[in-house]
């Protein structure tokens, strides 16, 4: 799956004894966070009004990172130098703050809101409700296969182990203490990780800065330190397609309205932004790194997506264990939330009338699938480009809804819109490109995302443009027929009562009010 280095490895017994005492340590954490929530209905799906500044902080920057950062952010820096590293750095946290702006919209429309699949089954009916909530299930997916794929590969770089065993336990122990705590043990479980995760962070960062020391000339001689036009166009590229694409993640949703007020929202999309760009940027930094300390070259014949690890081979073997920790740390991170957003993900498609139980049972069997998946080795790169495209082309005609005066849109009009967007890409490609053929292939985009001309850049820009026409044309053309034929115009009206902000209580205040676990139906209204 993934090219060895001939640095030093983590002998068996040591690599098992870091792996599996780690998950262990995880696991009984999961249990322990998820022992107040597992009885508890409106703990274990919303956990609204329950996470402080400095636990949504962390927990931000979890839903953010996995070990995949140790390959795709070295790998922009050696293509796009030092400007695509903190373009990447700069898109992963910055799609924060549209949630610190969506997530008080959101409580006005309803104040006991918890995730956008309940929004739009309020807004736009139950046909919308379902596309979308498939489109969340299918995006959650392709981040597990590519956490769970990299994980792999980070396995069978670093240690003579056989990666499967350890993948498929670490995926368990996650499917445990998830399914047993919900949201409410993932959002615990991961602001701690996160701490542990830092301070590893920090010690490698450390121990790389006084390891590493290229000199100037070597530095010239490479290169990847001057502003290229690759790394401008990243950053319009990549924080459209991250900024669009977070919108189909229940993860980002849930710690949303997890925060206990929006104040706290917006302090912790402040704090997490530059969490997330810290990380991002000194993890990216590896790729440069590597190639002017000479451990990665272009006509190395390994790909820069594993710049990291040749830095990593070039150092003790220690570093080496630091960074499995620092791996296994990482996916259960991405992994629980991934498994905790895909539950909620189909228990808002099937309306919460299925036991709680069977949702659960369905996500464990989903996670067979996933795992045989991510042993294909999938190009990650190239399924995660298609699905940033996908939701540049659709989601912002769902989040009109949000704005009263577009009351007059319908939810066809919605979906017409999504369509649209699609139909711009294509579109756009055959102008650009001069043929239908080529031109309507962008869609696939098959030259993945580092390519000479614009191809990628104007795709990721019409696709939303492209939406909002077709939005407005299909509205417009719809209110038209209506009047011909002398009906009544639609327009949606709220009829859910809304509280201030200040007003409602946490969920830890209403557990806290009754001594009984509270009542599933109650616990589950919106």
């Amino acid at each position: 799956m993934s090219d060895s280095s001939n640095g030093p490895k983590v002998s068996s017994p040591a690599a098992n004894a870091l792996i599996y005492v780690t998950l262990v340590c995880f696991l009984v954490l999961g249990i322990a966070s998820g022992w107040r929530s597992h009885r508890n209905t409106g703990l274990f799906l919303k956990a609204i009004r329950s996470q402080s500044v400095l636990s949504l902080t962390l927990n931000f920057l979890a839903v953010n990172i996995g070990s995949g950062i140790f390959f795709s952010l070295p790998q922009v820096g050696t293509i796009a130098g030092i400007t695509g590293v903190f373009a990447y750095a700069f898109a992963s946290g910055a799609p924060l703050f549209i949630f610190a702006v969506l997530g008080p919209l959101f409580r006005k429309h309803n104040s006991k809101q918890w995730s956008m699949t309940a929004f739009i089954m309020e807004r736009y009916g139950r046909p919308l409700h379902i596309l979308y909530s498939l489109v969340c299930t299918l995006f959650v997916g392709m981040y597990l296969v590519s956490e769970l794929t990299t994980i792999y590969s980070v396995y069978e770089l670093l240690t003579p182990l056989n990666p499967l065993a350890p993948m498929i336990i670490l995926c368990v122990v996650t499917t445990i203490y998830t399914a047993f705590g919900g949201v409410f043990a993932s959002l615990m479980t991961d602001a701690i990780q996160c701490v542990l995760i830092l301070v590893l962070l920090i010690v490698a960062a450390v121990v790389v800065g006084i390891s590493v020391r290229p000199s100037k000339e070597d530095i010239d001689q490479v290169g990847l330190v001057k502003p290229t036009k690759m790394g401008g166009e990243l950053f319009v590229i990549l924080t459209l397609a991250i900024g669009f694409s977070v919108m189909y993640h229940q993860g980002f949703w849930q710690r949303t309205f997890a925060s206990r007020n929006d104040r706290d929202l917006r302090w912790a999309t402040f704090f997490g932004f530059w969490l997330v760009f810290i990380v991002a940027a000194l993890v990216g930094m590896a790729g440069p790194l590597a190639a002017w300390a000479g451990t990665w070259s272009p006509d190395s014949g390994i790909p820069g997506s594993s710049a990291f690890f040749t830095l990593i081979a070039s150092m003790d073997g220690w570093v080496s264990g630091l960074t499995v920790v620092l791996s296994t740390s990482l996916s259960c991170c991405a992994i629980d939330t991934c498994q905790s957003a895909m539950f909620a993900s189909l228990y808002d498609m099937v309306e919460q009338k299925v036991n709680i139980w069977v949702v659960r049972a369905v996500v464990v069997v989903m996670n067979v699938p996933i795992i045989f998946l991510a042993l294909r080795a999938p190009d990650i790169l190239q399924v995660y480009l298609l699905a940033d495209l996908l939701a540049c082309a659709t989601i912002l005609p769902v989040l009109f809804g949000l704005i009263k005066r577009l009351n007059f849109l319908h939810w066809t009009d919605a979906l017409v819109g999504c369509f649209g967007g699609i139909i711009a890409v294509g579109v756009f490609g055959q102008a650009y490109l001069g043929n239908a053929h080529d031109g309507w292939r962008l869609l696939l985009l098959e030259g993945g995302l580092y390519v000479e001309d614009e191809r990628v850049l104007g795709a990721f820009c019409v696709a939303p443009l492209g939406s909002v026409v077709f939005t407005f044309f299909f509205a417009g053309l719809r209110m038209v027929v209506t009047r011909l034929l002398g009906r009544q115009q639609y327009s949606y009206i709220n009829n859910i009562a809304e509280s201030s902000d200040d007003d409602e209580p946490t969920t830890l205040e209403k557990e806290r009010v009754s001594e009984k676990p509270p009542v599933t139906t109650a616990s589950l209204s919106y």
